[in-house]
């Protein structure tokens, strides 16, 4: 049997993790915070590589949403925005 990874299914996944860290950025944005953590599902993580991950998430905020140097852990991340 072989097992392949459904890819459209992978990016429709990374769309909706980019959609909820930008509502929670505009949640945070509203109340004054100008930084925050999200963490990801366990395992999850691993199907988003690091740099290209937060930079599709800077580009889809237009520049306001930055994940802070140093700042990735793996399981979570701190994003800041400005």
């Amino acid at each position: 049997m072989k097992i392949v990874v459904n890819k459209e299914r992978a990016a429709q996944r990374k769309q909706e993790v980019i959609n909820e860290i930008l509502n929670k950025a505009k949640e945070c944005a509203e109340q004054g915070i100008n930084s925050f953590i999200y963490y990801f599902k366990e395992g999850e993580r691993a199907s988003f590589p690091p740099p290209l991950f937060n930079i599709s998430l800077t580009e889809a905020s237009e520049g306001t949403v930055k994940c802070g140097y140093r700042c990735d852990y793996g399981t979570h991340v701190k994003y800041y925005i400005g």
